[in-house]
């Protein structure tokens, strides 16, 4: 498939910044070609480009002979503290999810695997050490995945917590079994930003050229011992990450 042109590409960015961002509020009407060819100093055909390029991202719809208008946001609005406690059943993306009146999915896969460099120097463990990875894809109905997010949990821990073998881990999910078994769990995240691998193109249904962000969470129990660590792949405009913290001393 070529290339956009740059300056195409330019403008869809701009434009995309201004509706992902808020700027922009949904079902808002973009200001017509003319006028976008007069700020972006460009030739409409240039426009049109990059319209159709926002429109294949899902941000605007194009109406024939009335304009570009922006779709309403798709955007799940997660609080990054909504993995330390448990709402109902839930912790983590279902309780952002359901907080926004979305019906959220998982589907989830659990298998046994190997820590490679990468994990294992994450997990503070040896190269080759034997873990359990729970894979899983989560959503909200009717719409594309949001996130891919993959756990790794040392075998210890799983031999002392046979449930953690099981797709469903019960209410609250597998920090609320390690809570009743007596661990104290604090975590560390780490986040960066990158274009997103073949793979993750298929799984996210995603363009290319769609960033994303990936997210390394630790967690680490009373004793300072890593018992688990969680990698997320997010698509960057289908998720917003909210932090709220004070100020400190």
């Amino acid at each position: 498939m070529p290339r956009p042109p740059a300056k195409a590409q330019a403008i869809s960015s701009a434009l995309a910044a201004r509706i992902v961002e808020g700027e922009l509020d949904p079902a808002a009407w973009l200001p017509s070609e003319r006028e976008l060819a007069r700020v972006y100093e460009a030739d409409r055909s240039t426009v049109r480009r990059a319209l159709r390029l926002l429109a294949e991202q899902g941000l605007v719809q194009l109406r024939h002979g009335a304009g570009a208008q922006v779709r309403a946001a798709p955007r799940v609005r997660r609080a990054a503290s909504d993995i330390t406690r448990q709402v109902g059943e839930w912790r983590g993306f279902h309780v952002s999810a359901r907080r926004g009146g979305r019906t959220p999915f998982t589907r989830t896969s659990v298998a046994e695997a190997e820590a490679d460099d990468r994990l294992a120097f994450r997990l503070d463990v040896p190269v080759g050490t034997r873990v359990l990875e729970r894979a899983r894809v989560q959503g909200v109905e009717g719409e594309p995945p949001v996130q891919t997010a993959t756990t790794w949990v040392i075998l210890e821990i799983v031999e002392e917590i046979p449930v953690l073998r099981e797709v469903d881990t019960g209410p609250g999910g597998i920090y609320s079994r390690l809570e009743e078994a007596g661990y104290r769990i604090t975590f560390e995240e780490s986040v960066t930003c990158r274009l997103p691998r073949p793979d993750e193109q298929e799984t996210l249904e995603i363009k290319p050229d769609q960033p994303v962000l990936t997210l390394w969470r630790r967690a680490h129990d009373q004793h300072d011992r890593v018992v688990e660590v969680t990698h997320r792949v997010v698509v960057g405009d289908r998720h917003e990450l909210v932090y709220r913290y004070g100020a400190g001393v």
